[in-house]
């Protein structure tokens, strides 16, 4: 079964967006990461839920392994979320090699355990089909598995 038979998720802003309409469509979508289309519907990369946390907390956390000892700097948070989100999405995104809708599955599950990826996108000619994340991939093949 190719991927565009698959139950993709129409998730995705145009790279215009700015972070705040980014995450509120993130939300919405239920899905761990959506694409950033530009104005031709091609996607330019990706914006996930990980993105989201280093756009609005700060870079030092990432390398640091216990943070037990930091109190919130409830200012300081609040301004870089105030200026993080007025920019656009597209600075956040992440270039990523998008799924072909006629590849197949294990193609699929390869890239997502190569990339480390959560969902990926689908396109069919260049132009965007849809979100596949993996509880849509593995959902989709143990539903195979049980017509037997």
């Amino acid at each position: 079964m190719p991927l565009r038979d698959l139950p993709l998720v129409r998730a995705s802003v145009r790279d215009t967006a700015d972070l705040a309409e980014a995450a509120a469509a993130l939300f919405a979508a239920q899905v761990p990461a959506f694409a950033v289309l530009d104005h031709d519907e091609r996607v330019v990369g990706i914006f996930s839920e990980a993105d989201l946390l280093r756009a609005v907390f700060p870079g030092y956390l990432a390398e640091v392994r216990h943070t037990a000892f930091l109190p919130d700097d409830a200012p300081a948070l609040a301004e870089r979320a105030r200026s993080a989100s007025g920019r656009p999405v597209r600075e956040f995104a992440r270039p990523v090699e998008p799924l072909d809708a006629g590849e197949s599955q294990t193609h699929a599950a390869e890239r997502f355990l190569h990339t480390g990826e959560q969902a990926l996108p689908v396109v069919e000619q260049g132009r965007f089909l849809g979100m596949l994340s993996i509880a849509a991939l593995c959902y989709a093949r143990l539903e195979r598995a049980g017509e037997r």
